[in-house]
């Protein structure tokens, strides 16, 4: 059962002191003229508590832009694959926004079920996740209409609340007991009523909606000329791609005798490029139809969800404003409640 701890910013800062001494600590970071971004925190009170939200999400810690995955030596007069050794140090993250810990479980699905990576489950293994419920959702956010909410605590093991005069902790495994056990104290009935109140407050501050397609919809437009329209004025950056929390599409390189893995995106003209010349999404219109139908329909045909959190990163941060929200919303002759 999740538990609950009152205490003051000024002791939150002292115990990530204390625990950096035997975790690595990372968190959100506010760099002057930049932006908020997850980094390593040298100084704990560098960690930002703020109602902004980071350009990029925590999916690049277990799931790495670029990695090697295989070492090729050779021995004995021929050549062998060697496995990279797998990281044991131990990770806290913190201020990590509850869209994102919801990420998480939905690449879980991919990484961690019929398919076992080592490297995502091992970097999930050696995690800790400490959430920040959300105070000002941006106005792109849409995670009520994907499932979410600002004070969802799917994949965490704390979820914090700013409150007025002070934090609250939600405490919701056994790893976030160990790691609050010697800080704050626990809730009086004053201090779970305004906890309680506060909850239904931030439910309701996500303005931005939409009705998700359902069952089959999608595939009566599959060829629609609406594709052609809504990708007119994507330029193919993958900006979309990198900061989403959910896409997880890799290429694999040889290099240096080292097999690479790194990110790939479905909206670069090469990605589905085959070795004979052939290309079966030659132009905008099947990328950007791919792209909504695998976050809004294979996915969901696959592991029961859809492949998005409805962050707003894609929205926020793309360069000619495409709003996927607004497009999948518009889907024609999609049922509207």
């Amino acid at each position: 059962m999740p538990s609950e701890k009152f205490f003051v910013k000024e002791d939150l800062y002292n115990k990530l002191e204390e625990l950096s001494k035997e975790f690595e600590i990372i968190g959100p970071r506010e760099l002057p003229n930049k932006g908020i971004f997850y980094q390593s925190l040298k100084n704990t009170r560098d960690l930002y508590l703020g109602e902004g939200f980071a350009i990029e999400p925590i999916k690049r810690f277990f799931l790495k832009p670029s990695e090697w995955i295989f070492d090729e030596r050779f021995r004995e007069n021929k050549n062998n694959l060697e496995g990279i050794p797998l990281p044991a140090d131990k990770r806290i993250i913190i201020s990590v926004r509850p869209c994102e810990t919801r990420g998480l479980t939905l690449l879980d699905k991919v990484f961690d079920s019929d398919y076992k990576d080592n490297f995502y489950i091992n970097n999930r293994k050696r995690t800790i996740i400490i959430g920040l419920a959300c105070n000002k959702p941006a106005k792109n956010c849409f995670c009520t209409s994907m499932g979410g909410s600002p004070i969802e605590s799917r994949g965490m093991d704390v979820l914090i609340f700013d409150m007025d005069r002070g934090l609250i902790a939600e405490i919701l495994t056994d790893r976030g007991r160990e790691l609050f056990a010697s800080i704050g104290e626990g809730l009086n009935e004053g201090q779970r009523r305004l906890l309680k109140e506060d909850k239904e407050k931030k439910k309701d501050l996500v303005e931005k909606k939409l009705s998700p397609p359902e069952g089959k919809e999608l595939d009566k437009i599959f060829e629609s000329d609406y594709w052609e329209d809504v990708s007119r004025p994507c330029i193919g950056c993958g900006i979309c791609t990198y900061l989403c929390p959910t896409c997880h599409c890799f290429d694999l390189v040889d290099e240096r005798r080292k097999r690479l893995r790194c990110y790939d995106s479905c909206s670069f003209p090469d990605f589905t490029l085959e070795a004979s010349g052939v290309n079966p999404r030659p132009t905008k219109k099947e990328r950007y139809r791919q792209r909504v139908f695998h976050k809004f329909d294979y996915f969901k045909k696959n592991f029961g969800e859809n492949l998005c959190v409805g962050c707003g990163r894609c929205i926020r941060h793309c360069p000619v404003k495409i709003d996927i929200a607004d497009i999948v919303d518009k889907v024609p002759g999609l049922k509207k409640e």
